[in-house]
């Protein structure tokens, strides 16, 4: 093979290139065992910087607010009426002849003694005295036992109380027929103390009251009983 100077100075500077290489003093010196200056530490970053540190905060649950069940609303409850009382009936029966002079009621009660199957009411009134007494009447109010709207289709010992001043004692219904007792006073007695034992009977006849009997007699005590 034939070289030229080309080649030789090529060939040359390549070997000195190679020695070059493998010099002692390019050879590379081992670190000594630990940390390198490029290894991160804890808590630091890369190149040692320290690490920002991350607080992570727990928050407590907050109470969950228990809300009351809706309030039951109790069943409605049917409303009672309430049952006509004896004083009641005040309001019903005529008014007393003189302003400020209250209604007595002395009493009642329900009986047909119109004869067509629905009971009547029949109120026994009297009116405030000053002294002894004021004479009673008996109202009678067809097929009611409520004095609210209660219809008078008559009134009882109206026809008898200038003359005989009666006090009613008991009344009694007997197959249609209406029986008065009552206490009352002479055209010779004195209102402060009755003096007839009175007896009367009604009828209802036509459309209307009649009184079919009358009966007296003297009585010996000086007092209402």
């Amino acid at each position: 093979m034939r070289f030229t100077r080309g080649t030789l100075l090529a060939a040359l500077a390549l070997a000195i290139t190679a020695t070059a290489a493998c010099s002692p003093r390019d050879t590379p010196t081992t670190a000594a065992p630990g940390a390198s200056a490029t290894t991160a530490t804890a808590n630091t970053g890369f190149g040692g910087s320290p690490r920002p540190t991350t607080t992570v905060t727990t928050e407590a649950p907050k109470p969950v607010k228990s809300e009351a069940p809706p309030a039951t609303r109790p069943a409605p409850t049917a409303t009672k009426t309430r049952e006509p009382q004896l004083k009641d009936w005040a309001a019903a029966v005529k008014p007393c002849p003189y302003r400020g002079q209250k209604v007595e009621i002395l009493d009642g009660g329900h009986e047909d003694v119109t004869k067509d199957g629905i009971m009547d009411t029949m109120v026994t009134r009297s009116c405030e005295a000053s002294t002894s007494y004021w004479a009673n009447t008996i109202e009678v109010f067809k097929n009611t036992t409520d004095p609210r709207g209660a219809e008078r289709i008559g009134t009882l010992l109206e026809d008898v109380a200038e003359m005989d001043q009666p006090v009613v004692e008991q009344v009694l219904y007997n197959k249609g027929v209406i029986e008065i007792k009552a206490y009352g006073t002479s055209a010779k007695g004195a209102k402060a103390c009755p003096d007839l034992i009175l007896f009367y009977r009604y009828e209802y006849i036509g459309g209307k009251f009649k009184r079919t009997w009358r009966d007296q007699g003297f009585k010996d005590e000086c007092k209402l009983q």
